[in-house]
Parts: C-alpha cells; structure tokens; sequence
C-alpha cells in the first residue's frame, strides 16, 4: 500500500483546485456552444464580436453601493 500523509489544508487546496477545473471547463463548453450558435445564426456572432471588442473597463465599488 502507498502511505499517504493528507492534511485538512491539502484536501483543501485539492477540492478547491477540482472545482475550478470544473467551472472553467463550464465556461469553455459554454462558450462553444455560443460560437457554434454563432455559426448558425448571424446575431449571436455580431453579439460575440460586441462582447470581445468592448474594452474592460474598471467600475468602482462605490458606483453600485451608495451607502
């Protein structure tokens, strides 16, 4: 048998690191199936250009919460 020496703090950093795999590979499928609707209709690849040519910009927190 293989020993294996596993705190909390490494299950952690394991699960966290597992449920960001996930959620990347998520956005990844959905992008996709955006480009491929893109593919077949000509409005969903105007919106992907609109959305990709909009430059970030950085919003402040202030601006949303006027407390």
């Amino acid at each position: 048998m293989i020993p294996t020496c596993s705190t909390a703090v490494t299950k952690k950093l394991a699960f966290r690191y597992i449920l960001e795999n996930i959620d990347y590979r998520k956005r990844c499928m959905h992008l996709q199936q955006i480009i491929l609707l893109g593919k077949l209709n000509n409005v969903w690849s105007k919106a992907l250009n609109l959305y990709f040519d909009i430059p970030f910009k950085s919003i402040p927190y202030k601006k949303f919460n006027r407390n």
